[in-house]
Parts: C-alpha cells; sequence; structure tokens
C-alpha cells in the first residue's frame, strides 16, 4: 500500500517544482504543515460536492473543532461482515474506521503524531499506520479498535516513513524511511509475529511509495528523488538494479496478475508510466507515458480485475482504461490525497480535502459510470486509506 501524502507534498515547492523530501524531514513539522495548506476546490461530479454534504448526518467525530473526549475512545462495535469497511489514517494524528455501506464515519482511534500511510494484513484483523514524524508503526486491532503498542523503525535521527507494504502472506510489513540530508533512504522488513524491525535495505534517494508483486517475490520501491525504482528480492531482501523511469516518481501500482505496473510521475501530472514487468526484474521494460491526472499527481489504484485504474491528484481524479490509458467518464474535479478500490471493483474510495479549515473526507465513487456517492465527511485531511478485505 502506496503512502507518503504529507511528505510528499511537503517536498513540493512553489508553482509545482519540488524539493527533495529528506531535506523537508530534517527542518520538522512546522514547515511539512505549510507545505499541506495549498486551497484546491472541493471535489465535484454532477451534483454531489463534498464541500456540501447536505442530507448527510454528522458524527461526533467529524467535528473538526473538538478534541477526541479520552485518549482512548471506547472502540466501535466491529461493524458487520458484509459492509464495506475503509480505515483512513489522518493527519490530525487518528485513524478513522469508515463504514461506506452506512455512510458513516466510526469513533476516531488515535495513532501517532502524524498518520503518514496504512496497510491492512490479509486476514482483515490487523491495521498497521506508518508515521511521518515518529518514524514508528502502530498496529490495530480492527475487531476491538485499540491501538497496540507502536514498534519504532528510526534508524537516524530526523527519518520519517513515507509508505508500508504487507507481503501477500501477512508476515512481513515493509516499511520505507526517509532520511534526512541522507542521499539513499531505506526500507525496513518488520517482523508482525513479534514486531521486531529487521536489518535495513538501502534503496534510492527519498522512497515515498512500496508495491509488492501479488506472488510476493519482489517489492518495488518508488524513490522519488532520483527518478528510479528500486526493486527487492523478498527472500533473500537483496537489492536488484535500479529502473530508471525518469522525472520524479510518486506512486506505483501493479496489476493483479503481477506484469504490469504503473507509475505516477511527480513532476508531469500528465505522465504515467507502463512497466512491463519480468520474473526477473532485470527483464522489465518501461515503456512511454500513456495518460494523466489533472494537477500534482497524487496516487493510483488499480481495480481488482486488472482492466481500470484511478488516478487522484491535485486537482482532480481520473478513471482510465488499461492497458491504453484512455480516459472514462468525466473528470472529478477536487483536491485528491489518496485512492482505494473496493474488493470487488465496484467503489473507489477518494480521500480529498478544501483547503485549510475546509471540508476534509472520503468520497465513494462507482468504477461503473463514475457516478459520486454522498462524501464522508472526517475532522482530519486523510493521507492515506486502506480497505478490509
Amino acid at each position: 500500500m502506496q503512502g507518503g501524502s504529507l511528505i510528499r507534498r511537503a517536498a513540493r515547492g512553489a508553482g509545482g517544482h519540488h524539493r527533495t523530501a529528506r531535506a523537508v524531514v530534517g527542518i520538522g513539522i512546522v514547515l511539512v504543515m505549510s507545505g499541506c495548506g495549498a486551497v484546491g476546490a472541493p471535489p465535484k461530479s454532477g451534483a454531489g460536492s463534498p464541500s456540501a454534504p447536505a442530507g448527510t448526518s454528522a458524527h461526533p467525530s467529524q467535528t473538526s473543532s473538538a478534541a477526541p473526549p479520552t485518549p482512548t475512545p471506547a472502540p466501535t462495535p466491529t461493524p458487520p461482515a458484509a459492509d464495506l469497511m475503509a480505515y483512513a489514517a489522518t493527519m490530525d494524528g487518528n485513524v478513522v474506521p469508515v463504514d461506506v455501506t452506512a455512510g458513516r464515519a466510526e469513533a476516531r482511534i488515535p495513532a501517532d503524531l502524524q498518520p503518514e500511510a496504512i496497510a491492512i494484513t490479509p486476514n482483515g484483523r490487523t491495521a498497521y499506520v506508518a508515521d511521518a514524524f515518529a518514524a514508528t508503526v502502530t498496529p490495530i486491532d480492527l475487531a476491538t479498535g485499540f491501538a497496540g503498542t507502536a514498534m519504532s523503525v528510526t534508524f537516524t535521527p530526523h527519518s520519517g516513513i513515507s509508505a508500508i507494504a504487507i507481503s501477500p502472506g501477512g508476515a512481513t510489513a515493509y516499511v520505507a524511511v526517509v532520511v534526512a540530508a541522507q542521499a539513499t533512504g531505506l526500507v525496513v522488513p518488520i517482523d508482525l509475529a513479534n514486531g521486531t524491525p529487521e536489518a535495513a535495505i538501502p534503496v534510492g534517494s527519498d522512497p515515498v511509495a512500496i508495491a509488492i508483486t501479488p506472488d510476493g517475490s519482489t517489492a518495488y520501491v518508488v524513490d522519488y528523488g532520483d527518478g528510479t525504482l528500486t526493486p527487492i528480492a523478498l527472500a533473500s531482501d537483496s537489492v536488484e538494479p535500479q529502473i530508471l523511469v525518469g522525472g520524479n516518481p510518486i506512486a506505483m501500482a501493479i496489476t493483479p496478475d503481477g506484469h504490469a505496473a504503473y507509475v505516477m510521475d511527480g513532476l508531469d501530472a500528465n505522465a504515467v508510466i507502463p512497466i512491463a514487468l519480468a520474473a526477473d526484474p532485470a527483464q522489465d521494460v518501461v515503456g512511454g507515458a500513456i495518460s494523466g491526472v489533472s494537477g500534482e499527481a497524487e496516487a493510483i489504484a488499480i481495480a481488482p480485475d486488472g482492466s481500470r485504474a484511478v488516478l487522484v491528484g491535485g486537482t482532480g481524479a481520473s478513471l482510465i482504461s488499461l492497458p491504453s490509458g484512455a480516459q472514462l467518464g468525466a473528470t472529478i474535479s477536487g483536491s485528491f490525497t489518496c485512492v482505494a478500490i473496493s474488493p470487488d471493483g465496484a467503489t473507489a474510495l477518494l480521500g480529498f480535502f478544501d483547503g485549510t479549515g475546509g471540508t476534509k473526507g472520503v468520497l465513494p465513487v462507482k468504477l461503473s459510470g463514475g457516478a459520486s456517492g454522498a462524501p464522508i465527511i472526517l475532522a482530519g485531511e486523510p493521507a492515506a486509506i486502506a480497505i478490509r478485505p
């Protein structure tokens, strides 16, 4: 599961130009938060608009000015297994369960200083949320709604986690660490059985996303700072030769059959770069850009059948056909930060924000036809979304 929304946007300078993420991590929280304050139009598609959620009922956890009543609120009862449940890591330090079927946010779960990325184990029992500044990973029991003890993966001062992905077997989590003032980043495997971080794996500059092949053989690390992907052979945790994609790659998704990957360029919003994947990453073939997204690129998700992808960016979201890249339907206007697609491929969930102090939340979108549902309003800006399997 990709992450890195806060760190990635903090790395962007005025006029859409980018600074290195590692420098921003070293400067501190004030500068990073100022990088998240760009004002954008609220998401809209047809008559629906998250900035005007008429007809939706407010949930106590959706009041932006109110603090949680206790440091550890009472957990929300486990929603029905049939409900589509998502978990949004929000920049106000929480993970918010979102019952998409019921159309409401549940009680917030305090996580850490700045949740940045989230991934759920294949069995759907535990979510792991990664922190941008504390460099910790916190487990959350999805049955009880309680957070466990945070695991520190800090190897150097001023380092922060930008992404997390869990192996298909559920045994290991891999976190990308951006290290201040360093030419290389790190990927740290975590043994989830005992919560122990293992030896760090050096990768490229400013790693901001991780995607693992469906067979669990290879992790691809998106190196924003040097325009490359770093493949890691997971059987041995050994690094393969880097793959040059150019620009500033910022997000990546792999098709369910493992035959192709699609990379978004953070410098060129019109560039979605296809990569034909081989059994040996040294034989992977980078193709020409096929499509784009409105505004600065943020995230990409691929439908379970591999036929479509949802792209989100600073001023819009698009549904495209794969492998052609042809856009399907109209662009959804808005400022989007993250995206996830339901296991049945019917619904995409788009995290959005409407500028400093504005509306924030999750927008459900039907992949057949692109119709938007009622927005689900949250107190904090979503940095990442994961959906319960």
